[in-house]
């Protein structure tokens, strides 16, 4: 049994009339990377939005968004980032709960913080939710991926270590898929999950430590990942 993934992050939807986010409309570039996809002839099984879903907060950046991936025809799995309101995000998309499929498990975290653009864990509430859990095959979805290649305040994960530590520990947690930072990574570390971050459909940003800079002409697409029921997956990307 084999499911497929898509991750899509950092939409950055607005509920402004004009549509534009930095001077930039978020919508027909969405657009232009769910063609992408669909151009592969493949189906998803599940639509993973981690974070950053809309740019406001706005309900009404939420509903446009929803009716973007109507065309899809998969279920959504969505989580706040720094720019999304929590209740009217679940309000649209549900409550963040685990999804099974093929054998695997995928649970969201919230990383946010109050009127913060930075991201925290409760690692020990984290490690003991999959405590509880049987130990499947598991992918951990979170909007600030713990680690990046930037060292900018905006772009960090309070608590990162001590959820890396404890993941270390359970092997059953295979990856750790997070947005944020606008820029797709894969890292491999021994004794850690597999991290993973999703480029943005809205615009790439380009890190340099403590800098960084939006690149509108870079690539921007989605992450697909492919779990295999014997607890193996792929990945890769579709870039506009």
């Amino acid at each position: 049994m084999v499911a497929v993934v898509l991750q899509l992050t950092d939409t950055h939807f607005t509920g402004d009339p004009s549509g534009l986010v930095h001077g930039i409309d978020p919508v027909p570039r969405l657009r232009a990377v769910l063609e992408a996809w669909e151009q592969r002839g493949e189906r998803a099984d599940l639509v993973l939005l981690t974070g950053d879903v809309a740019d406001d907060g706005a309900p009404q950046a939420y509903e446009a968004l929803a009716v973007e991936l109507e065309r899809l025809g998969a279920p959504v799995l969505a989580l706040p980032g720094n720019h999304d309101l929590a209740e009217p995000l679940a309000a649209r998309f549900g409550p963040m709960a685990p999804v099974e499929l093929a054998g695997w498990r995928i649970v969201p975290v919230d990383t946010t913080f109050p009127r913060e653009t930075a991201g925290a864990v409760d690692a020990a509430a984290v490690l003991a939710g999959l405590d509880a859990l049987d130990p499947r095959p598991t992918l951990l979805a979170l909007h600030h991926p713990p680690v990046s290649r930037s060292t900018h305040p905006w772009f960090q994960l309070d608590g990162a270590d001590a959820l890396l530590a404890g993941l270390a520990e359970r092997p059953h947690v295979r990856a750790v898929v997070s947005g944020h930072v606008h820029e797709a990574f894969t890292l491999h570390r021994p004794g850690w999950p597999v991290l993973l971050s999703g480029p943005s459909t809205y615009v790439a940003i380009s890190h340099h430590g403590d800098r960084y800079e939006l690149e509108a002409a870079r690539s921007r697409g989605a992450r697909v990942l492919t779990l295999v029921e014997d607890g193996s997956f792929t990945t890769e990307l579709v870039t506009v």
